[in-house]
């Protein structure tokens, strides 16, 4: 399996525990040790272990030791891509075919969408998720072996995902 290369702040942030820390971090002042490991439902271990990396890059901070409590705030803001958002796919639009210029609408998407397939939008502009998204989709796309030629200069702004109905 190849291995999808990214900068180190991103690579860290793809693992979901320190994502879900760097969020839960971002949308308080300051967090306890105890505070996010309750948050998260992390053994205090598993956390110290993530904790660590984060700090080594630089994106948290242990600001203070209050007795045998540490406490955590963000020391470098990142911009992470958000989920827009996950509609029924009876509720998506979907562009017309025939109006759509120079790109093609796959009729798999189409077909998704008619039969009520889940779509979500993830919105990675202004994220540094985007150049690893990149690398990512090189790296399936060779892996299924589906040509797939994107300009050097090439950063999607949003990826969506499609759910077939079960």
């Amino acid at each position: 399996m190849a291995r999808v290369r990214a900068d180190p702040v991103t690579t860290a942030l793809a693992h979901p525990t320190r994502r879900a820390v760097y969020l839960a971090l971002s949308h308080a002042e300051e967090l306890s040790t105890v505070q996010i490991e309750n948050q998260l439902e992390v053994d205090r271990y598993n956390l110290y272990h993530h904790m660590k990396k984060l700090a080594s890059l630089g994106l948290v901070e242990n600001h203070r030791d209050q007795g045998r409590a540490r406490w955590w705030r963000i020391a470098a803001k990142v911009e992470l891509p958000e989920l827009l958002h996950a509609l029924p796919a009876s509720q998506a639009a979907v562009p017309d075919r025939s109006t759509t210029s120079n790109e093609t609408i796959p009729q798999d998407l189409q077909a998704a969408v008619d039969q009520g397939g889940d779509l979500c939008v993830i919105n990675l502009e202004g994220s540094r998720d985007q150049v690893g998204a990149k690398k990512m989709l090189e790296v399936l796309a060779q892996q299924h072996g589906i040509p797939l030629d994107l300009p050097w200069n090439f950063l999607p702004e949003s990826i969506v995902l499609i759910a077939k109905k079960r």
